[in-house]
């Protein structure tokens, strides 16, 4: 699948995806070991159906097939590029564009392995302090490859190949992303895809079913039930509440994203 860039309402969300396509430019040697999360993913898997992109880049490092670097490391190849780390061994980095107009975040994650996240909040890949993510190992081992076109930073054009999450994986992530946080476009995240998959939540529960069973995705789908349990909860307002500031009916999202996930849930038995 290949997506091509488009113009966004939002300038920064244009420059955060320029930022994307550069990010993988710099780290294409490292494709096989990187997953690209976070609030792209919608917009790369279901491209020109109205989500309304993403603010900054998360990138997934697979720590299982990252080796340690002794000079060329993936720190030091966003430096290189301009990337400036917030911290002296961490993994979230800036990007300043259109003349530092926008300053893009890029946020490094990994996987919690098998080490209790309460544990080991943290790993170290490459002398990088990488945080872990609940539901990353999910779009560590089920991702899609697609390639994508689109403008660097430096308005010069790109065609990167690179791996994306699994809608599946996705959703799993949100759901842990939605019981810890509050971030109203997690929930929208949710209901884009419910809505601009082909064959809608039926067809989205059936690349669920063979995940079921992994306490990861069982523990997401209980979260899903229960944010999105009435038109009330958390899941379908915060997710009107995103689509109504992009000029959409606020109840009739609220509505369609609760029945969407009924039909979801349902579908799976949960």
């Amino acid at each position: 699948m290949t997506t091509q860039e488009h113009s966004w309402s939002d300038p920064k969300v244009g420059a955060s995806r320029s930022v994307l396509v550069e990010v993988m430019t710099i780290l294409g040697a490292e494709v096989d070991k990187l997953v690209v999360v976070g609030g792209w993913v919608p917009e790369l898997l279901y491209p020109g159906r109205g989500h309304i992109g993403s603010l900054d880049v998360d990138l997934a490092l697979d720590g299982r097939k990252i080796q340690p670097a002794a000079y060329d490391s993936i720190r030091k190849r966003l430096m290189a590029a301009g990337y400036v780390p917030a911290s002296a061994s961490g993994s979230i980095f800036f990007r300043d564009v259109a003349a530092g107009s926008f300053s893009i975040r890029l946020d490094l994650i990994t996987g919690e392995g098998i080490v209790p996240r309460d544990e080991e909040p943290n790993a170290v890949i490459q002398e990088m302090v990488v945080g872990k993510l609940r539901g990353t190992d999910l779009a560590l081992d089920h991702a899609v490859s697609i390639t994508v076109t689109g403008a660097l930073p430096d308005g010069s054009v790109n065609e990167v190949n690179m791996r994306v999450a699994s809608v599946a994986a996705f959703l799993c992530m949100k759901a842990h992303a939605l019981n810890e946080r509050k971030r109203q476009k997690d929930a929208y995240d949710i209901y884009f895809c419910l809505r601009a998959a082909d064959g809608g939540s039926k067809a989205l529960a059936e690349k669920l079913r063979p995940l079921l069973g992994q306490i990861l995705v069982d523990d997401a789908m209980q979260i899903l039930r229960s944010k999105f349990a009435a038109i009330d909860r958390v899941g379908p307002q915060w997710a009107a509440q995103v689509a109504s500031e992009q000029g959409e009916d606020f109840e009739q999202v609220a509505r369609d994203a609760f029945e969407r996930m009924v039909v979801l849930l349902d579908t799976l038995g949960h």
